[in-house]
């Protein structure tokens, strides 16, 4: 949807002249897109830097348990040990969930772990882990905002990090 604004420059101001011009707002299909490609491209092509070409510069990153992180220079080396130490990484997306400029994506996600992987060590298991990434996309289609919650309980348990009583 096409929004028409009004603006003037120094020229037209004196004539009292006013220039339209066109502002594109996303459609909420628009905005699933991108995130969508964002995880194809970001995560199960294995590769944070391209997370550059999605954020905004001063992009915040909630991390739940791991806490805010603000600022695409900060963010992307997250991202890269996160995604260098599960070989193979691969995200599913389940379910979306989409409103104005917000998309939320339930994930399964499912790996190997081979480096270390917030401060476990490499342990060569298969792990597999339920997400919710949610997801600010502004109408120039670049991600502001992210909130990304991981199931750390199941990743914990299956690099045999943590014992969890429920399971077994």
């Amino acid at each position: 949807m096409r929004v028409p604004t009004r603006r003037r420059d120094d020229a037209d101001a004196k004539k009292g002249i006013q220039e339209e011009t066109m502002i594109k707002t996303l459609s909420t299909e628009e905005r699933v897109a991108i995130a969508r490609d964002y995880i194809a491209r970001v995560f199960n092509g294995g590769n944070a830097e391209r997370a550059r070409e999605f954020f905004t510069k001063d992009v915040v990153w909630h991390g739940g348990a791991l806490g805010t992180v603000t600022g695409v220079d900060t963010i992307v080396p997250i991202l890269g040990g996160f995604i260098g130490a599960l070989t193979g990484i691969k995200a599913e997306v389940q379910d979306v969930i989409a409103s104005k400029d917000l998309v939320a994506l339930r994930l399964v996600v499912s790996a190997t772990q081979t480096g270390n992987l917030v401060g476990i060590p490499a342990t060569g298991r298969r792990v597999q882990w339920d997400a919710v990434d949610i997801y600010r996309v502004r109408d120039d289609g670049k991600i502001s905002e992210q909130w990304a919650f991981e199931d750390m309980a199941a990743i914990l348990s299956q690099t045999g990090a943590a014992k969890l009583p429920w399971a077994g």
